[in-house]
């Protein structure tokens, strides 16, 4: 019994002690978790500082040590950061004919702003978030997203794109990814063209029917991320039970028609052309041996020899406010940035490259022709109502180019090219001939670009007044003559060929090198 009693009396002190111990594990669990905590507001604190304090500085670099006559290029060089601010609409939906009904469009956009394609010196320093990053309008966006994401038609909406983050890393830059300033673009894009396009011109109500909205997108995150901010912004609601992604082929949304043995000869060619303009250059190229010393991620990296590819690393300090990289006491200076963009727009107005033009044509032809299918839609059905594709700034190249249009700036981060389809209303014609009373408009960032088409003989229907008072005009082209346009005896006439594939081949007569020898 003396055992017994032992046995129990120390049972009830281990038991005790047991308590005491699971007492003192909970207590240091709360404490880890609260420090945890505190340490990451701390740090999302600072962030916001640190995002405020490099703002400041960049708005230091972008004024200290420039010359006045300086600051005109600077003033540009902003501008082709295309900041959310300075996203508005201008001509788009301006046509106030009552005889024209908007029958549907086709936006075709850049992705927003992104880390550089290579990396550069400092990159990881560099805080690509934007101001409006916390404000309620963006929160609300990420929480639109995060719970679309979760519901069960997300997969269905996403696609092939389903393993791919909605969101852009928080402050981070990264090679080539979106960040948040490219979300935010997207979004006030987004809501610009709602008003119009919805808000004041009802082209879309809730609910629509599903093939009203139709969505494209190449298959890279910064594209998808993009498309995601933009319809956000456009839709009356972001219901992706009504959505579907699909991807595009390649940058150029070629469809059937990517394969083109022609294309590598032609770009061959072009490279060449840019070349001979740096090589009477010597400054430019010397500029060039030096910032990339500066910029390259490293000793070890590779050198930065083209104009083009120096811009783009170059404006991810210019587009997010941090100072310019020194290597050893050298630095890159603003006026530095400024030349090399003047250089490479110089080097586009140059007489228009002939290898170049015929290489974008074969490359754009299948979106062309898509885009040709879709209106022809929306002249039999009156769907889809929307149609976006979301791509690269090769992509609205592409397309300007090999319609003959004037572009001698590359597409800013969020560039849009509209195609505006309408209806004239006052017209029946009968039978086949209904196509006769459809036209489209052209708008490349606000911009009324139609009446440069050289296939059309425009129709001026309408005019408004834009804010700095001046008087423009609203100009149609027929449908019936971007048919024409594309019918396949006139698009590849000067490849002497009558279809795509034809025109892709490089056989003696397709070259020219046949054709040099029957005329000698």
């Amino acid at each position: 019994m003396l055992f017994i009693d032992v046995m129990l009396r120390w049972n009830k002190k281990f038991k005790v002690l047991r308590c005491s111990i699971c007492l003192i594990g909970w207590l240091g669990l709360l404490l880890f978790g609260l420090s945890y905590w505190r340490a990451e507001t701390t740090s999302l604190r600072n962030s916001h500082v640190l995002a405020r304090q490099e703002a400041a500085a960049g708005s230091r670099w972008v004024s200290d040590g420039s010359s006045s006559s300086d600051k005109p290029r600077l003033k540009k060089l902003r501008q082709l950061c295309n900041p959310p601010d300075r996203i508005h609409a201008a001509s788009e939906g301006r046509l106030t004919n009552t005889a024209y009904d908007l029958v549907g469009i086709i936006v075709n956009v850049r992705h927003g702003d992104r880390g550089p394609m290579i990396p550069v010196r400092n990159l990881s320093h560099i805080n690509c978030s934007h101001r409006s990053y916390m404000s309620n309008a963006y929160k609300n966006f990420v929480g639109a997203v995060m719970n679309a994401s979760r519901s069960s038609d997300f997969t269905v909406f996403a696609g092939s794109f389903v393993k791919y983050p909605i969101l852009p890393s928080l402050y981070h830059c990264s090679v080539a990814h979106l960040t948040p300033q490219g979300v935010v673009q997207h979004v006030k894009l987004g809501k610009v063209l709602k008003d119009i396009y919805i808000n004041s011109l009802s082209l879309l109500s809730h609910p629509w029917e599903v093939d009203d909205v139709v969505i494209h997108s190449t298959k890279f995150r910064r594209t998808y991320q993009s498309a995601l901010a933009f319809l956000y912004g456009f839709l009356p609601k972001f219901d992706v039970s009504q959505l579907r992604m699909t991807e595009g082929r390649g940058v150029s949304f070629c469809s059937n028609n990517c394969r083109c043995d022609r294309v590598a000869a032609l770009d061959e060619k072009h490279d060449l052309e840019r070349k001979l303009f740096r090589k009477s250059h010597p400054g430019v190229m010397e500029l060039l041996e030096k910032l990339s010393a500066i910029v390259k991620e490293g000793p070890g990296a590779a050198d930065i020899t083209n104009p083009l590819v120096m811009r783009d690393a170059l404006m991810v300090y210019a587009c997010h406010g941090y100072k310019l990289p020194c290597v050893g006491g050298v630095c890159v200076h603003a006026e530095d940035v400024s030349s090399i963009i003047s250089y490479e727009e110089w080097e586009r107005r140059q007489k228009k490259s002939r290898a170049k033009h015929k290489a974008s044509k074969l490359k754009i032809y299948g979106l062309l022709k898509d885009i040709a299918q879709t209106m022809d839609t929306m002249m039999r059905d009156g769907k889809p109502k929307f149609v976006l594709y979301s791509g690269h700034d090769k992509t609205l190249n592409y397309l300007l180019d090999s319609l003959s249009l004037p572009a001698y700036q590359l597409p800013n981060y969020a560039s849009r090219i509209i195609f505006e389809v309408y209806k004239n209303v006052s017209s029946k014609p009968p039978g086949e001939m209904y196509r006769s009373s459809f036209f489209f408009r052209i708008i490349y960032n606000g911009k009324d670009i139609t009446k440069f088409l050289p296939f059309c003989s425009v129709k001026t229907v309408s005019h408004y007044t834009s804010p700095n008072g001046f008087q423009n005009a609203i100009t149609l082209c027929p449908i019936t003559s971007f048919d024409n346009f594309l019918r396949a005896s006139n698009y590849f006439a000067e490849f002497n060929a009558t279809n795509f594939r034809s025109a892709c081949s490089l056989s003696k007569s397709s070259t020219g090198k046949g054709s040099s020898k029957r005329r000698q």
